[in-house]
This record gives C-alpha cells, structure tokens and sequence, in this order.
C-alpha cells in the first residue's frame, strides 16, 4: 500500500525521541517499508528516520507541546494554535489533491486540528491513532460530533484501557499494541545485587519523578533518572532541588537515544513507573521488560494489561510510594526470562505491524 503517515507537529521525530508516540511513529514507518509498502512521513522540519522518505512541514516556534499535568480543561486558543491548525489544514488539502499518491492517510497527531481538518479527505481513507487518553475535552467533543455525523475516519488506539476512557464520546473501530523490536533490545539475563533502580521517561508532573525519588530513597536503593525535561518549570521547581538534596544516590542522565536506554535498562534491578494520570499504553516498561528488567508501577491506565503482577513486575495503588518501596527487595523473586517471554508474545513490533496491515486493509476496503 502507499500511506501517508502524519506526525505529531509539535515535535521533529528523530532520535533522542521526545516520547513514546514519536518512537512509534518512527519505527512504524521503517517497518511499513520493510515489508514492501510505500511510506511517506510528513512530519516538522529536523526530522530524520533512516530509509523513510520525508516530507518536512516548517512548524514555527510558538507549536509546542501541550502540557497534560493539570486538570482536564479547555484550552484557551492561542496564535499556536491557529497556525498549527492552517499546517493541518494546508496539508490536508494537498493530500486530497494528491490522492492518487496515497492509497490510506494514517495520523498520529493528538490536536483538535488533525481530527477536524482531516474530514477534508473525501476520497482517501482516513485513520487516527490517539496515543493519550481522553484528556482533552475540545478533542474529546469533536470526536463526537464526528461520530454523530457519521463520518468515515477511523479511530485507532493503543490499549483497551485508553479506549474505555472515551466510551462517552466515540467507540474505537481498532485496538493495537505498541510493539517494540526484540532484536534490537538486548537480554540481560542477570544484574548485580547493588544495581540501582531506574525511572525513564519525560520529566513532567503526570510522569511521576518525584514519587520515583521518594520510592527509591525509602528503599535505600541508588536511583538514575533517564529522560528530557519536558517542563522546565517542573523541573526547577520540583526535581532539581531534590536532585542537589539527594546527591549522588539519584542522577539524572538526561535524553538518551534507544540503543543508550536499553543498555541502561539492562543494568538496573527494577523500573520505576508511579505514574500520576492514566498512561494510555506504557512503551517504557515494555521495553525494560524486553531487557528482563521488571517494573513497580501504580495502578493506572494500561498498567494492568502489560505488567503481569508477580511475574513480571508489581502493581500498587496509585500514590502509595511506601508498599511501592517495599517491593524494591522483592524484584529479584521474579525471573528476568519471564519479563522477556511476556514481551515476546504480547508486545513483539512483527505482531504490531501485522495488526496495523490488517487494519489498513480493512479501512481501504469499505
């Protein structure tokens, strides 16, 4: 099939990836072309995927990405806004007047914009992947218009968990898992004892570093902090005076690239995931259980259907960094070959694509 693959425009997708949706993005379009599609990536200008053909949108500065810390509340339009929503708009008209290019348009941005103006495709099939739960009351709202009026986009999202979360709004024609590539992810069938415990991720509020420090001060165990700072303020504010206070029991490593991360993954006794929302899949942990890494991870969101409790990692009641530290210990009761195994027959990226190929011929079908 040829297939327009849209991206998120309020980042470039190239490595260190920003988040997982960006990952995704990148990895779909390489395995789409391996296994003989035509992909184009119309993504903002830096972006970089190697083999995938791109087509860079210029973004100006004032795009950036939303913050999901707080309360789910309307945002108030600003000039970033209107121009990301004339870039969607702009690029929705040239694919419908370049149709015969493209067999499917599949988007992966989480903007009012990217849902509305996509209803201009009249004569291309039209599908969305939403990355975050319903988080966004505008997003949430034309969803159901759209779903209302009937109209063909097709909506696809990443955990049945995530789905439920719009059940007032609009149903999911699809559910597909992330998957993440085995042969690129390194084994590491055993750690040393004093190995220290990891949080990896965004540095955000909603992401849950703070209760990764407390989680792992209570415990007694080092901890390393693999991630970029996503809110700057957040992160003077809340994490940096924690940092200093800790000294070299918690380091921040900053924004690794894959290869990076999942060495590091590979040397650390367990992940943190206190997670403060509900994350809609959760690419981190099955990553580090690709490693053998297990998890500790609140109970939120997709946490329930990617860690096995007692097999592959702990589940705790969210906010409740004290019986989360008192499984630190209790990390090495569970097999680093399980962690793996699980990964393997759930999460595996051949099994993804071959979900995201059935879909696309389903959708380019009717």
């Amino acid at each position: 099939m040829r297939i327009a693959l849209v991206a998120p425009l309020v980042t470039p997708i190239a490595q260190p990836y920003v988040g997982g949706a960006q990952a995704l993005v990148a990895a779909l379009a390489q395995g789409l072309i391996q296994r003989q599609h035509s992909v184009t990536l119309f993504a903002r200008q830096g972006s970089s995927v190697s083999g995938v053909p791109i087509e860079e949108i210029n973004v100006p500065e004032n795009v950036r990405p939303s913050s999901f810390s707080g309360p789910a509340l309307e945002r108030p339009a600003d000039p970033g806004f209107f121009a990301q929503a004339n870039l969607f708009l702009n690029l929705f008209l040239q694919l419908q007047q370049r149709q015969s290019e493209f067999d499917l348009v599949h988007v992966h941005a989480f903007d009012w914009p990217a849902f509305v103006c996509s209803t201009v495709l009249h004569h291309l099939p039209v599908a969305h992947t939403l990355h975050l739960h319903a988080i966004s009351p505008e997003i949430n709202e034309a969803l159901r218009v759209l779903h209302q009026q009937g109209h063909p986009l097709k909506l696809i999202t990443v955990s049945h968990a995530c789905a439920r979360t719009y059940e007032t709004w609009t149903p999911f024609d699809y559910i597909i898992y992330n998957g993440v590539n085995l042969d690129e992810i390194p084994f590491a069938p055993f750690v040393p004892d004093e190995a220290p415990l990891l949080f990896a991720g965004r540095i955000t509020p909603e992401k849950g570093v703070e209760e990764a420090i407390e989680i792992a001060e209570r415990a007694g165990r080092p901890l390393l902090i693999a991630g970029g700072i996503y809110d700057q303020t957040y992160y003077e504010e809340h994490i940096q005076p924690r940092l200093q206070q800790a000294g070299p029991h918690i380091q921040h490593l900053g924004l690794l690239t894959h290869t990076e991360l999942w060495q590091l993954m590979g040397r650390v006794c367990g992940l943190l995931c206190p997670i403060a929302w509900d994350e809609p899949f959760g690419l981190t942990p099955v990553e580090a259980m690709a490693t053998g890494t297990p998890v500790i991870a609140f109970r939120r969101g997709a946490m329930n259907e990617i860690i096995r409790h007692g097999e592959t990692g702990f589940l705790v009641e969210s906010g409740n960094c004290a019986q989360a530290a008192a499984l630190v210990d209790r990390l090495v009761e569970l097999p680093r070959t399980s962690c793996r195994t699980h990964v393997e027959r759930n999460f595996s990226f051949p099994h993804m694509l071959d979900e995201y190929e059935r879909a696309y011929a389903d959708i380019s079908n009717k």
